[in-house]
This record gives structure tokens, sequence and C-alpha cells, in this order.
């Protein structure tokens, strides 16, 4: 039996998530085209070109650099961006650049604010270059 007008899914980059679970603690950079979810803990710096997620059970002590970050836990650092929101009991400590700051009532902001109208230009991110994993012969 054929199926004929079926179209294949695309998957791109820009639909991708990494997610680092409640008890991962992890020391680094993180580089990456997709979306991040941090529920566990993160000591270094992360550059995405999508958007980076610090869930209730996260915490990050870096600068990231991304299109969008949402805090719902704790972040340490500063942030260049084009947005940020910081969700009720979300904290913020650090500076950020952006073009829009959303703080919900609850929420926790220590840092300065730099509000730039246009398109925010994220730095050192024409050297991102992902590397697709080898496959394993298993």
């Amino acid at each position: 039996m054929a199926f004929f007008g079926k179209k294949k899914k695309k998957t791109g980059r820009a639909n991708s998530a990494s997610i680092i679970t409640p008890g991962t603690a992890i020391k680094g950079e993180i580089r990456c085209d997709g979306n991040i979810l941090i529920n566990g803990e993160l000591e270094g710096n992360i550059l995405s070109r999508s958007e980076v997620v610090v869930g209730k059970s996260g915490r990050v002590f870096g600068d990231i650099q991304a299109q969008k970050l949402l805090v719902s836990g704790e972040f340490h650092g500063n942030f260049l961006g084009e947005v940020i929101d910081i969700m009720p009991y979300g904290k913020v400590y650090g500076d950020v650049t952006v073009n829009n700051i959303v703080i919900e009532p609850n929420a926790v902001f220590e840092g300065e604010t730099k509000i730039v109208s246009g398109r925010v230009m994220q730095e050192h991110m024409t050297d991102v270059n992902i590397v697709q994993p080898k496959k394993l012969g298993y």
C-alpha cells in the first residue's frame, strides 16, 4: 500500500532542546543553536542562538548570551540578549543588556539594566561551531 502526498517532517536545529535535569551538575561552557532547559546546576557560560530557560530547580553561575532568557530558578551572572523574563520567585543577580525586560511579581532582580533599541548583537557567536557526534558501532 502506498502513501501518496505524505510529507516527511523536517527536523531543524531551532526546535531541538538540551535538558540538564535535577541532580545534574555541569562545569564548563555550553554552545548551541537550540533551546536549553536547566533544572540542574551549571557553572560556566552559555552561548545559544535560541532560548535559555532556568527552571525552578535550576541554578546557573556564569554569563549567558541568548535570544531569550526565562528565569524561574536562580541565575548569577550577566545576560546579553533580546528579552529576559524573570518569573515569580525567580532570582537574577547580575547585569543585563536587552531590548525588553519582564519582572513578574515576587521575582528578585539585583543588578543593572541597559535597555537598547534594535537587534542586540551577541558577542562571539560567529565562532559557534556545532559538530555532529560520531555514530558508535553498537
